[in-house]
């Protein structure tokens, strides 16, 4: 089991903490969550106008980028802030708030609602250059009938020759290890520390149990969130038959976490971290 948190080493400024357990604690959070990831945003930034360019034909003009479970709004802010035309939707109305709060606080253009992965609707009925969903929060959809709803939405809100990219962890049923990451994150007097765990996944049921904890430093006060939930896994087998599920769509690259456009993968277990490149078939002539 995870460690327990260290107390302070000084009995005269002894912290008093608070804590907050539940499945959807720190998405609650926004800012907390928002700080955790900002060091992606630039990597990711680059990756989808760089993936465009190459496998899309967009160039350098502005691109129409849709992001299911968008969170925080920090791609969003990013992309807009390059000149690109943002839509994006999230489940939890706190993280939705955050993102319009964000956008209009930086004087951006964008579109944030409240939607589900698996059942969206759009605000326009013009499609997408990109749509793109990162850091495996594709499987949070846990039921094979609801990633399959997805992953056609995802293709159907894409323009012929536009692309579908999706990042997730894949899944090693072998490997009885627990998977361990951590991340700090600073603002303005402000620190987040989060530990995330994942257990060992059950080929049968197609589940793996997930734990965040993240320790909230301001002054004297600590706050403690503790998330549990479970991801739907992804062998490297069942993330073809994933593909699959979209006809629409042909896989033409893979890469990984790292966001590097020379660096390329294949869809094995010889890395964990996947990063699908599908592009919408053109309609034959």
């Amino acid at each position: 089991m995870p460690p327990r948190p260290p107390s302070s080493s000084s009995p005269s400024r002894q912290r008093s903490a608070v804590a907050l357990t539940s499945s959807t604690a720190w998405y609650d959070t926004p800012l907390y969550y928002d700080m955790v990831y900002a060091d992606y945003t630039a990597m990711e930034t680059r990756f989808i106008e760089g993936i465009c360019r190459r496998h899309a034909g967009t160039g350098r003009r502005p691109l129409r980028v849709l992001e299911p479970a968008c969170g925080s709004g920090r791609l969003l802010e990013s992309l807009s802030r390059r000149g690109h035309h943002v839509h994006g939707f999230d489940l939890n109305r706190h993280q939705v708030a955050f993102a319009r709060d964000r956008l209009r606080r930086k004087g951006l253009k964008g579109r944030v609602w409240i939607d589900s992965m698996d059942r969206f609707k759009l605000p326009t009925e013009r499609p997408f250059d990109v749509v793109h969903c990162f850091v495996s929060t594709f499987k949070y959809l846990t039921t094979g009938a609801a990633a399959k709803r997805a992953i056609r939405l995802m293709a159907a809100a894409a323009r012929p020759g536009g692309l579908v990219l999706i990042g997730l962890h894949m899944s090693d049923y072998r490997d009885r290890r627990e998977g361990y990451e951590r991340w700090i994150g600073r603002r303005r007097g402000l620190k987040v520390i989060s530990h995330t765990w994942s257990y060992r996944p059950d080929r049968r049921t197609r589940l793996e149990p997930m734990k965040t904890r993240m320790r909230i430093l301001r002054g004297d006060q600590v706050r403690v969130e503790d998330t549990h939930w479970n991801f739907r896994t992804y062998s490297p087998k069942e993330l073809k038959e994933l593909i699959a599920q979209a006809p629409a769509l042909e896989l033409v690259a893979c890469h990984d976490f790292r966001y590097e456009l020379h660096s390329t993968r294949r869809i094995d277990n010889e890395y964990g971290d996947i990063i699908l490149v599908l592009r919408r078939k053109q309609p034959r002539p």
